[in-house]
């Protein structure tokens, strides 16, 4: 069940990035802010998705990746509320795209990479442990997980790289999170704090 739950929130965003308006303007203001206020709700699970995966890893590890996974909510999602829910307000308000749009998207952008780049820092730690600790059956997650976080620096969910990302995101969550449970016992599990 966590292999499932851990993955579907990057399969959700890759079939919201299929939808995804490439650019905005009056024509796609409408979906562009309301496909945000649903994405409010989603990107945050992508760092609950992360928050369990830490859960298998060393203290000293997982607070700082927390913290780093705390980050990246935060300031995705600032990214989306300003760029994303603002900006296609703006836009529908205006009639389209307007000069004093730029810093709405300006300061979104530059809160958006430190969120992305928070991500990655998460998605590394997890990555690292899981090698580490699950040797070869961590491989297949490993590479899917840093290709996914990597592509999602620079490619939000727009199609095709972003949806690339968030499907890689999903399959790299799903297989280290299988990889991790299968070494594991049912008695090791109901003994876990």
């Amino acid at each position: 069940m966590r292999t499932l739950l851990v993955a579907l929130p990057g399969l959700v965003l890759a079939a919201i990035g299929l939808t995804h308006p490439h650019h905005l303007d009056a024509s796609t203001a409408q979906w562009w802010q309301d496909m945000r206020v649903i994405l409010a709700a989603v990107f945050p699970l992508l760092g609950a998705a992360q928050w369990v995966l830490l859960a298998d890893t060393p203290r000293y590890v997982r607070y700082p990746a927390r913290a780093a996974t705390f980050g990246y909510v935060v300031f995705y999602g600032a990214l989306d509320a300003l760029a994303g829910i603002g900006g296609g307000a703006m836009t529908l308000a205006n009639g389209g795209r307007s000069p004093a749009d730029a810093p709405i998207f300006e300061i979104g952008n530059q809160l958006g990479r430190v969120g992305a780049w928070c991500f990655f820092a998460a998605s590394l730690a997890i990555v690292v442990c899981a090698l580490l600790e699950h040797r070869l059956k961590a491989i297949p997650g490993a590479v899917f997980l840093v290709l996914g976080s990597y592509l999602f620096l620079s490619s939000h969910i727009y199609w095709p790289k972003g949806v690339l990302a968030c499907a890689c995101i999903a399959i790299g969550m799903a297989a280290t999170s299988y990889a991790s449970a299968s070494g594991r016992s049912a008695i090791e599990d109901s003994t876990r704090t």
